[in-house]
């Protein structure tokens, strides 16, 4: 007992009079450690809280109040509440007194709730004060808008006016995108804000179009998040605990420079849309499967050509984009995909297409742009939902005719090929809205054009026609433009 007294005092002693910050903060965790709980550790910490001139020490003194001295720490919260300027402090002492939860904390937490002075908030509480509500509420309950309204203030002082929703004081919608441009000087965000693991309602985050370079693991805090926009930042990888967020619906990633994404993204069971787009992906994780509710995946613009994926798990993926990836063959998984309506494969090296091309029966969109095809397989043609084909940059000459089959194709984009001329049946495509055929060696148009009545523009630029046929007058004076 007597070499535990010792010690007690010797770390205090130390704690009083030494000027090294860490071994005094060492020396305050030991005591913890310690469950130092006598009276003249109580005094020090006590008087640590409410004097000392150093945040990480008023810090330190509030977590062993909150870990040892619960049950005497109102007097010492009550000063501190009062006079503290510092966030991270003023945070700390806020959820100590929402753990206590007596008639006396609630009352300090309630006052410190009536001292908030933005308007959005004060607004939200209203009804709270009306309906006698607020003082209902536990102390852990208030003690949350009480937090919620110090990091929007600090928000506020750092970025100006910035645009959030809240219900009640807490805030269910936070935009910090762009905020880098709207200030000068050092306060660019180019690191997670601070503090934000405490807004735990957040449904919708927005930060795109910052300098973040890291993701912190405080973000699986955010348990609430439906909707996280990361995009366009300097973002390298993706911590473990995104794995918490089990109501994420939309994770937007596009434009950054990740390499990896962590195995758990597997366990975001609510996920409809990952876009993933523009970054530096050499492989997906295996996990990825087991996102089974997603919709709409976007890997446009990475280093995906040898990806192996297992997505026969993933039947409701309605929209893909693989596009510039350098991909010079399709990978046979993508053949699991039966319920996709959007394709995009634009900007590969694909030089041919599988026959199974065909086999995605319900595709409405499909983009072949800026490859290396020379022809198309006839299997194409089962595509008999095709609205929207693009296959600018080819080079291709002809068409297989089972194009026939394409009657809702809207559009169909033929811009730089090989074309020197047009198969007859192309007339047959009734529902066609927009026929591009710029840039490449047509010389005549087939008569059977005359039959595309919801033909609203042909572009012809860049060909060898001379004159535009006469049988195209009819379409013209029912509003067709022709490009020429």
């Amino acid at each position: 007992m007597e070499s535990s007294t010792s010690a007690i005092n010797h770390l205090i002693s130390i704690i009083e009079n030494s000027e090294n910050l860490s071994i005094r903060i060492e020396s305050i965790n030991t005591l913890a450690q310690m469950s130092a709980n006598t009276n003249s550790v109580f005094k020090l910490v006590e008087n640590l809280l409410i004097s000392d001139a150093n945040e990480s020490i008023r810090l330190a003194a509030a977590s062993i109040i909150e870990k040892i001295f619960l049950d005497d720490a109102l007097e010492p919260l009550r000063w501190a509440f009062k006079h503290e300027e510092s966030l991270k402090c003023l945070l700390a002492i806020s959820k100590i007194l929402g753990k206590i939860d007596t008639v006396q904390s609630k009352s300090l937490i309630i006052e410190k709730i009536g001292e908030i002075r933005n308007k959005k908030i004060v607004e939200s509480l209203q009804d709270l004060y009306i309906e006698g509500e607020l003082e209902n509420l536990s102390s852990y309950a208030l003690s949350r808008i009480v937090e919620n309204s110090f990091i929007i203030k600090d928000l506020e002082n750092k970025f100006g006016q910035i645009n959030f929703k809240v219900k009640d004081g807490l805030i269910l919608q936070l935009d910090l995108s762009d905020v880098s441009s709207h200030i000068f000087g050092w306060t660019i965000l180019n690191k997670f804000p601070e503090f934000i693991e405490f807004l735990t309602s957040l449904e919708n985050l927005d930060l795109k179009f910052n300098r973040l370079i890291t993701i912190p693991e405080s973000i699986g805090s955010l348990t609430s998040l439906i909707k996280l926009d990361l995009s366009y930042n300097k973002i390298k990888s993706i911590p473990s605990s995104i794995s918490s967020l089990k109501s994420l619906r939309l994770l937007n990633l596009r434009y950054n420079k990740i390499k990896d994404l962590p195995a758990s993204i597997g366990s975001l069971n609510s996920l409809t849309n990952l876009n993933l787009r523009a970054n530096s992906l050499k492989n997906l994780p295996k996990t990825i499967k087991n996102i089974l509710n997603l919709e709409v995946l976007d890997l446009h613009g990475n280093k995906l050509h040898d990806t192996k994926l297992s997505l026969k798990g993933s039947n409701k993926i309605r929209r893909l984009d693989m596009g510039l990836n350098s991909i010079k063959k399709l990978p046979k998984w993508l053949k699991s995909l039966k319920g996709l309506r959007y394709l995009g494969l634009g900007g590969n090296k694909l030089k041919t297409l599988p026959k199974w091309i065909g086999s995605f029966s319900l595709l409405q969109s499909l983009h072949l742009f800026d490859n290396k095809l020379h022809e198309l397989p006839g299997s194409i043609g089962t595509i008999s939902k095709l609205e929207e084909l693009t296959l600018w940059n080819n080079q291709l000459s002809t068409l297989p005719e089972s194009f026939r089959n394409f009657t809702k194709l809207k559009i169909l984009n033929l811009n730089w090929n090989n074309f020197t001329e047009l198969p007859y049946w192309i007339g047959s495509l009734k529902s066609l809205e927009v026929l591009s055929l710029w840039g490449n060696a047509l010389t005549l148009l087939p008569k059977s054009l005359e039959n595309l009545t919801n033909l609203k523009i042909l572009n012809l630029n860049f060909n060898n026609i001379d004159e535009i046929p006469p049988f195209l007058n009819k379409l013209e004076k029912k509003g067709l433009i022709i490009y020429k």
